[in-house]
């Protein structure tokens, strides 16, 4: 039981990458959720990345100042400075193969729920 967290390109519809307990990640999702004007419980809702937002997480991935987060429950927020740490190889990674997927004119969404 916790944060679940998925990034995948609509018009392949699978999975490429999964995250546990990234409350960091999550609450940049949930930050950019909110920009867009959404104003659902961010829960079980998809984000569409574009071209900026990756690029926006990219650069808070390498500069470490992904935002923190107050968590929820089962979010993990006790450890989300570890958490961060141990998953920005990964989240560069994604932020690469994101940019890509874009540039074939694909949607690359970020979708979670807890």
């Amino acid at each position: 039981m916790g944060l679940d967290q998925y990034a995948f390109s609509r018009k392949k519809d699978t999975i490429r990458y999964q995250w546990r307990k990234h409350s960091r990640l999550h609450q940049f999702m949930e930050n950019l959720y909110k920009e867009k004007g959404y104003t659902n419980e961010f829960n079980n809702q998809e984000v569409i990345l574009d071209r900026e937002d990756v690029l926006k997480l990219q650069k808070a991935v390498k500069n470490n100042t992904l935002p923190k987060s107050e968590g929820g429950f089962f979010f993990g927020h006790e450890f989300q400075d570890e958490q961060a740490k141990e998953y920005k190889k990964f989240d560069l990674q994604f932020c690469t193969w994101a940019l890509k997927e874009l540039d074939k004119g694909k949607d690359v969404i970020y979708d979670s729920w807890w």
